[in-house]
């Protein structure tokens, strides 16, 4: 069971013991014995009342929430998968080589893999397809991923 549905069932426990109060209530079985007075309420009761109402209302924002959260999360996944789907093989192993970095990595540590032309090229395909940034530092180059992309995948 989720955390997100745990907490749904707790806001619904909160819900129906709330409608039970509030039936004592107004049924007149909360009313202070050792005072005249009519309809005045105990304090214990009120502060019972306004626990399980925040707990109710919590819970149900709390449930909304995740639910949008995951959904974002399964669009970032799809996206994903969209993006590894149109890499060929190299191109995917320097993007997971990327990703094993932080997100940087020199283009000499690419050409270690590959030769310099063949690495030279496969850079310039992710760049050319937008995930990744060239950065020129004398006479190497750093590669980074685009924001976007570092802040999905670098964990």
């Amino acid at each position: 069971m989720k955390k997100r549905d745990i907490i749904l069932v707790i806001g619904g426990i909160s819900f129906l013991i709330l409608i039970i109060f509030l039936s004592l209530l107004l049924t007149g079985k909360f009313q202070m014995k050792n005072c005249p007075c009519p309809g005045v309420v105990s304090y214990n009761f009120i502060w019972v009342f306004i626990f399980l109402a925040v707990l109710f209302v919590g819970s149900l924002f709390y449930y909304l929430f995740s639910l949008k959260i995951d959904e974002k999360k399964k669009t970032i996944e799809k996206n994903i998968e969209v993006l590894y789907s149109i890499l060929d093989k190299d191109e995917k192993n320097v993007l997971n080589k990327l990703i094993n970095n932080q997100g940087k990595i020199e283009q000499s540590k690419i050409s270690k893999d590959y030769d310099k032309i063949r690495a030279h090229r496969i850079i310039k395909k992710l760049k050319d397809k937008k995930i990744i940034d060239i950065i020129k530092k004398g006479k190497t180059n750093k590669i980074e991923l685009k924001k976007e992309l570092k802040r999905e995948l670098v964990k």
